[in-house]
């Protein structure tokens, strides 16, 4: 399936929603080359200078949010430090704006359930099987009992899906559901709060928060403030030009990267590069041009240059970084945004958790030729972020939460849409995660007063086993009240009957 324009810009209002707006970075770092290449020098703390990191040159910057301003020093021995006590897990959170449709993402597939849900989505209904007849079709999820089947643009062209990829997919990367090798996606269908609320700004601030009452943190902060460092601002990454709300911080330090801060590595913000820009070659031939002998600037300016170029010839082979492959050009910047995720944490820079906001899923009208684009290039990014992470080695150490503030309505609207609805669609993957259909899906014969879905699962129930089971740490003292009486619990109970999200 060739993927259009888009029809809405990225930085939507639903994505200016998630974005921190009323703080400013307090600093700005300059990431060195030689971070990036894996300290090619050494990782004493002679060699953690300004003037020593600073010999290979800049890779980017990030913008820094801390309650101090941090020194050079403690920043990159704080995350030498972090990468020297072994392997860290990190997790990767993924924002669909607006109020992603998971009906027609995941599909009831059931004969009962299926027959509702057509008779209610006349004009946006999948279809079953391949597509045909105008009609976008769809795969049964194998381990759903034939109950969900995965609509085609989600699906790779192997697996009989409209994504156009024949290695990468959301099904690839599901495979037989078991939650056993290469079945590393887990599905929660129906997850939201209780009782919902469906205005955008509402519910999102609640899914950065991690509850439901009104705090000035975000979920992902707190974890850091509790349990990361109190030097490194790498350690919480959002990827764009704004910090996320789940990210903020009450004193840990976190910070905010963008692509196209890394172009000479060849990102860029529409997605990956085919080629780079390598000026340090012609950089070298105009420093070996002979300066007259009464220019003596020029002579001084042309030898820096020269040993400058001279000393990244020599330090580079030793741990150059290198770029993933497989992502989609363009997909209004989820591809580069991935593609940059993985680069940093190969890095291994002590990041424990990076944040992406993306897409415009808010489909009032005209939903098909708006989700479906985005769905493609959400399935087919996803899949080559974690064969990307497979490739440098950390794919067992990195998970994926995706998630939408709310889910859309069961029935259509009147202008081939579909409005605010609860009971969304959160999805997990990783190497580590355990997958299958990891949520119950609450079926379409009975429905709540307003004609929503069901919630069977709470949100921060899934928060909460992300922090105890990956991150580590104990999720009552970073989402407040959650098991107590009243409130959700700290496990989620999964759709196929296997216990727990994560391996």
């Amino acid at each position: 399936m060739a993927e259009p324009a888009p029809t809405r810009c990225t930085v939507c209002e639903e994505i200016r929603l998630a974005e921190v707006r009323d703080a400013r970075p307090s600093q700005v770092l300059p990431i060195p080359n030689a971070a990036l290449a894996g300290f090619p020098e050494g990782r004493s703390p002679h060699a953690l200078t300004r003037r020593r990191l600073f010999q290979l040159g800049v890779a980017g910057f990030a913008s820094v949010y801390a309650a101090q301003q941090l020194g050079w020093e403690s920043v990159w021995e704080s995350a030498v430090a972090e990468a020297a006590g072994g392997p860290t897990k990190a997790l990767v959170v993924l924002y669909l704006a607006g109020g992603q449709d998971g009906l027609n993402a995941i599909v009831p597939a059931g004969s009962t359930d299926y027959s509702i849900y057509a008779a209610k989505r006349p004009k946006l209904h999948r279809g079953q099987g391949p597509t045909a007849g105008g009609v976008v079709g769809s795969q049964v999820i194998p381990g759903t009992g034939g109950e969900l089947a995965f609509a085609n643009p989600l699906v790779s062209s192997t697996g009989g899906g409209d994504n156009g990829d024949p290695t990468h997919g959301l099904d690839v990367i599901y495979g037989d559901g078991s939650g056993g090798p290469g079945s590393n996606l887990a599905i929660l269908p129906g997850t939201d709060y209780t009782p919902p609320n469906l205005s955008h700004f509402t519910s999102s601030d609640h899914w950065f928060a991690g509850q439901t009452d009104p705090v000035s943190t975000g979920w992902l902060g707190r974890y850091l403030d509790l349990y990361g460092s109190a030097t490194n601002p790498l350690q919480g990454i959002s990827i764009g030009g704004s910090l996320s709300k789940a990210l903020r911080a009450r004193s840990a330090p976190v910070s905010t990267v963008a692509s196209s801060n890394f172009a000479n590595l060849g990102f860029r913000a529409g997605g990956p590069s085919a080629s780079t820009v390598k000026p340090n070659s012609w950089i070298q031939q105009l420093s070996g041009v002979p300066a007259g002998s009464r220019n003596l600037s020029l002579a001084r300016v042309r030898q820096s240059y020269g040993l400058a170029t001279s000393v990244f010839n020599q330090l580079s082979p030793l741990g150059a970084p290198t770029l993933g492959t497989g992502y989609p050009s363009g997909g209004n910047g989820l591809p580069g945004a991935l593609q940059l995720a993985a680069f940093l944490l190969g890095a291994k820079l002590g990041t424990r958790v990076i944040t992406i906001n993306w897409g415009s899923f808010d489909t009032h009208g005209n939903q098909i030729s708006q989700q479906d684009p985005q769905l493609v290039t959400l399935s087919r990014s996803l899949s080559a972020f974690l064969a990307d992470l497979k490739t440098r080695g950390i794919d067992d150490r990195v998970s994926v939460l995706v998630f939408s503030e709310f889910g859309r309505r069961v029935a259509e609207n009147g202008s081939a849409g579909t409005d605010h609805g609860a009971g969304g669609l959160m999805m997990l993957a990783g190497t580590g995660v355990n997958g299958g259909l990891a949520g119950q899906f609450p079926g379409l014969s009975t429905l709540d007063q307003t004609g929503d879905l069901l919630v069977p699962t709470d949100f921060r129930s899934v928060y909460a086993e992300t922090i105890s089971s990956w991150l580590g740490g104990d999720p009552t003292q970073v989402l407040p009240g959650i098991g107590a009486a009243g409130y959700p619990a700290t496990t989620v109970t999964r759709g196929d009957g296997r216990s727990g999200l994560f391996h």
